[in-house]
């Protein structure tokens, strides 16, 4: 189980990193290690030993690519594919001692009695250890791959205005918001204490209860589920951009991961985030967690130096929908304690551009300071 009062800080697992040149740093020179079982296991060992409170999985039903919405047409090198976040999910659980896992999964062109039985596994391997990410896909390309039902035409250009994503995306956002209501009513039908619940009997039909309904009628499900659920997992989600994730975040979350930026530092997105949740029937309390990708270095020049690097091989500069930390992990322990004295906040993701190079500094450098 985690511990609920410390500060905690996890790192997103992607690929080779965040930066969409990370592979021209990265420690990793064989493309099919990325998808072998030892190299995930190694990273979340090595990140549990460190002191690392959480990992997070991505989740995806199309190639990644550098721009929102847009197929890639280049050959250059980048990481592109991804394992299914459930099996990584469950096999980091069960060979690492790594406190928790965030698993995103897909939800916007998935079938919540799918979504709530595949959770099951990692929540029974990891009890306690196991969180969900609902993932909302506004990308075309994503229904094209699954056959699912169109997307609204979310253009690259309007990711990063507001008053867009809300026009566009209200009615996905309020899909999400029924399936993950569909999912939880199904762990709610087949509780663990189902299956050996003392005496002779292997299990107790008793204790098996019918589909409590929630949610809207797009989510409509027959149930009970087919199997057990040990420790039904918390919920987050990533709220960014615009009112609309907010308004999911305050609805269904038990924590949220805000992206501060300069031009909307981190107190001000967590006073939208609590003034959402005030007009929100039914919130409960949500953790705050920050999203903050990092390129780190020896020294602030050199942190500089590896970013116009990256940047240069990329053919254009990074752009993410969270800040960007450059610089030394000392300053950025500094940045840190300063959010969670000033804000109040319950702890941070850590977006490596690297991972070989910036998540080890994290481990090695950043953790030990935050200690002290």
């Amino acid at each position: 189980m985690t511990d609920d009062t410390s500060f905690r800080v996890g790192i997103a697992l992607e690929g080779v990193g965040r930066h969409p040149a990370s592979w021209s740093q990265s420690s990793v020179t064989d493309p099919a290690e990325l998808f072998t079982g030892d190299h995930w296991v190694g990273r979340a060992r090595e990140a549990a030993s460190g002191g690392v409170g959480f990992l997070t999985i991505e989740d995806g039903p199309t190639l990644r690519t550098d721009r929102f919405g847009t197929a890639d047409d280049d050959t250059g090198h980048r990481v592109r594919g991804r394992l299914d976040p459930v099996v990584v999910a469950t096999l980091l659980l069960a060979t690492s001692d790594i406190p928790e896992v965030v698993v995103t999964r897909n939800v916007t062109h998935s079938n919540p009695f799918h979504v709530a039985a595949q959770l099951a596994s990692p929540a029974a391997v990891g009890p306690g250890r196991v969180v969900w990410r609902p993932q909302v896909s506004a990308d075309a390309r994503d229904a094209a791959v699954v056959g699912g039902v169109p997307t609204p035409a979310l253009r690259p250009e309007d990711v990063y205005v507001p008053t867009r994503i809300a026009r566009r995306l209200r009615d996905l956002f309020k899909d999400a918001e029924d399936h993950v209501g569909t999912v939880r009513g199904l762990w709610a039908t087949f509780p663990a204490e189902a299956l050996g619940g003392g005496g002779d009997a292997f299990w107790q039909p008793g204790r098996i209860r019918p589909v409590t309904p929630q949610g809207g009628p797009g989510h409509a499900a027959a149930g009970p589920l087919t199997v057990p659920v040990a420790d039904p997992p918390p919920v987050a989600v990533l709220a960014h951009h615009a009112l609309e994730p907010y308004r999911l975040a305050a609805a269904v979350a038990d924590r949220v991961f805000v992206t501060p930026t300069d031009e909307h530092p981190l107190p001000e997105l967590l006073e939208t985030l609590h003034r959402v949740e005030a007009l929100t029937p039914d919130a409960g309390p949500t953790r705050a967690y920050a999203d903050l990708a990092i390129v780190l270095g020896d020294t602030d020049r050199h942190a500089q130096d590896r970013l116009t690097l990256l940047n240069e091989t990329a053919g254009g500069p990074w752009a993410s929908d969270t800040g960007v930390f450059v610089g030394t992990a000392d300053r950025l322990a500094h940045e840190l304690a300063r959010w969670r004295d000033g804000t109040g906040l319950f702890g941070v993701r850590l977006r490596p551009a690297v991972h070989s190079e910036d998540a080890g500094r994290v481990i090695h450098d950043l953790l030990p300071l935050l200690r002290t």
